[in-house]
């Protein structure tokens, strides 16, 4: 194998790069672990004093009783609290050069869908008032009907022989 003194540079330059690349990451990385700690400890801090042994075990019997009775309930609420959280961080040029356009597509995807979905649900809710209207209007047309029938009825049965 031919080792050309020249490229031996090159190869040494492009390590040394990568390598400040590398710990550049590693320290963004940790910045961002420091804020995260440091924002748990500042609203765990908030809280006061910690709950009577007696109010925790009631906590955690109601929570594990919703979880046994409404499991997909608890995971929605998971995924609010967890989409919080993670909106409480900014986002780093590193998340966003690897995946900034994969979340600004997924974001504008979802956009769309909420949308479809908020028109399909007022789409349907108006015809849902539209029928009960119509069904209403029905009703009060037999009504009518029925009074006008039992009001002949009632005068044949009184009218004088």
């Amino acid at each position: 194998m031919d080792h050309n003194p020249k490229q031996l540079v090159i190869r040494s330059a492009r390590c040394r790069r990568s390598d400040r690349f590398h710990v550049k990451v590693a320290d963004q990385v940790q910045d961002r672990f420091d804020e995260g700690v440091a924002f748990a400890r500042e609203q765990l801090g908030k809280l006061g004093n910690p709950l009577p042994k007696d109010g925790l075990f009631k906590a955690q019997w109601s929570l594990a009783n919703l979880l046994e009775r409404e499991p997909l309930l608890v995971g929605a609420i998971s995924l609010v609290i967890g989409a919080a959280i993670a909106g409480a961080f900014r986002v780093s040029d590193l998340e966003n050069e690897y995946v900034g356009k994969l979340s600004d597509g997924l974001k504008d995807d979802l956009g769309k869908r909420g949308t479809a979905v908020s028109q399909a649900l007022r789409e349907a809710s108006d015809t849902v008032m539209a029928e009960a209207g119509d069904a209403g209007a029905e009703a009060a047309d037999r009504v009518k009907r029925a009074a006008a029938d039992a009001g002949g009825a009632f005068k044949e049965k009184v009218k004088p022989a």
